[in-house]
């Protein structure tokens, strides 16, 4: 599962459910608090909760909103000087500006589908039906940084660890969202910062796919471990790279209850790689020789990468007969010291089908209809094929109709604006599976 050269993977926002919140009674001076309202971008509204607080100085805060799938994610800076609020969401891609009038904030804000304005009221903090606790646990030299959201109700509940897609990944976003929805339904679930990133120590770039593994079942441990969890009915629920390696966790635990596999291919690293290299030229709209150019040079890419960068000259040398072609630019090939050559080695041979056929415990698929990474009919069947010869039970699978691997769906270039949303159905329809496990 390399990364994408010609674009970097986007962070995965799923749907949120935006917490109930009642008007706020007492007015608070400054920006700390909650405050909940909307962003209106070309007469498109998108409801929004924000929290901002200070400590010292500083001033931080967090953004959830429903359709965005955003929960808890945390803005870049915060900058408050006497009434006048700035503060950058994901990595400079939205800029708010606004001033703060009593209980009302409202300003501007601009992205990159152009701009708008925003209105939000102070409201009060919102009660959850869960406890949530921030715990830290070891694995393979790292300190993981999570956090733990347990039901409130009597006795022991099942648990989900939440695992990462490709890249830097945070547990905020799409993970807390999740999280969230678990907990909601009564199963515990702990959502975790990759190593590396967040509050987690570790680098992501210097370890394989098995110290991935591991971490996850240091989550487990942890689930196991807690009064209010059930050590006999603890799962995984990974999206991508995470349910590409699912197989894996529950391979090397043996006390894996349950899979979740969202948008999980089956197979080796090579095949997705160069399933989506496929996809991007075809759509890139480099056909017949001119197809089979592009394809030729990744493949010999993939092949550098593989070996550590063992024959990079050459991969360079041919870049540059080939140095007028779009695809070059395309490829976007790192430098020779990059850590990828580092990095792909050590994942380069992995293939999730060896896993798969030790698989003996309930597993749900979920895969976008329009998934551009995998295989979406042929994983399907043969994660399902392999189950089975390993003897567990039916694999179930759900198609998200019109999703994309991130099963976020956004306009299509030239379409009318709309701000992007989850796929329906998910992951409400996970959590129900989940559920039904233990009635």
């Amino acid at each position: 599962m390399l990364f994408n050269i010609a674009a970097t993977f986007a962070l995965l926002f799923l749907t949120v459910a935006t917490p109930t919140l009642a008007p706020s009674s007492a007015p608070v001076i400054g920006a700390s608090g909650y405050w909940s309202g909307s962003l209106i971008q070309r007469g498109k509204a998108l409801d929004v909760v924000m929290q901002f607080k200070r400590a010292q100085s500083q001033y931080a805060g967090t953004f959830t909103a429903d359709t965005q799938a955003v929960m808890e994610y945390p803005f870049d800076s915060v900058a408050l000087k006497d009434s006048h609020i700035a503060f950058v969401l994901g990595g400079g891609d939205m800029r708010f500006e606004g001033e703060v009038v009593g209980e009302v904030m409202n300003g501007q804000f601009t992205g990159d589908e152009g701009t708008g304005t925003f209105t939000l009221h102070r409201v009060a903090p919102p009660v959850l039906p869960y406890a949530v606790e921030t715990v830290h646990f070891q694995s393979h030299g790292a300190t993981l940084a999570g956090t733990l959201c347990v039901p409130r109700g009597p006795g022991r509940h099942a648990g989900v660890v939440l695992l990462h897609g490709s890249g830097p990944q945070s547990r905020w976003g799409t993970l807390r969202f999740i999280a969230d929805r678990l907990a909601r339904a009564g199963i515990a679930a702990l959502a975790y910062d990759k190593r590396g990133s967040g509050e987690s120590t570790g680098d992501w770039r210097t370890v394989g796919y098995d110290v991935l593994a591991g971490d996850a079942i240091a989550g487990m441990n942890l689930l196991a471990a807690h009064s209010g969890v059930d050590r006999n009915r603890i799962g995984i629920w990974g999206h991508s790279q995470g349910a590409y390696i699912a197989p894996l966790i529950a391979h090397r635990s043996g006390h894996v209850a349950f899979i979740v596999a969202a948008d999980g291919n089956d197979g080796t690293n090579e095949q997705q790689d160069l399933l989506r290299a496929t996809n991007q030229i075809r759509d890139n709209g480099w056909t017949g020789e001119s197809g089979a150019q592009a394809l030729a040079l990744y493949k010999q890419f993939l092949a550098v990468a593989a070996a550590g960068g063992q024959g990079y000259d050459a991969l360079a040398a041919q870049m540059q007969r080939e140095k007028q072609q779009p695809w070059v630019d395309w490829m976007a090939v790192p430098p020779r010291t990059s850590w990828l050559f580092k990095w792909y080695p050590l994942v380069a041979s992995y293939d999730s089908r060896a896993y798969w056929k030790t698989v003996r415990v309930p597993v749900l698929l979920v895969y976008g209809e329009h998934d551009e990474l995998s295989d979406v009919p042929g994983s399907i069947a043969s994660i399902t094929a392999e189950v089975k010869q390993a003897g567990g039970p039916p694999v179930k699978a759900i198609v998200l109709p019109g999703a994309p691997h991130t099963l976020h769906i956004a306009p299509a270039p030239k379409q009318p604006f709309f701000w992007s949303y989850m796929a329906h159905g998910y992951p409400d329809q996970e959590v129900q599976w989940i559920s039904a496990r233990f009635k």
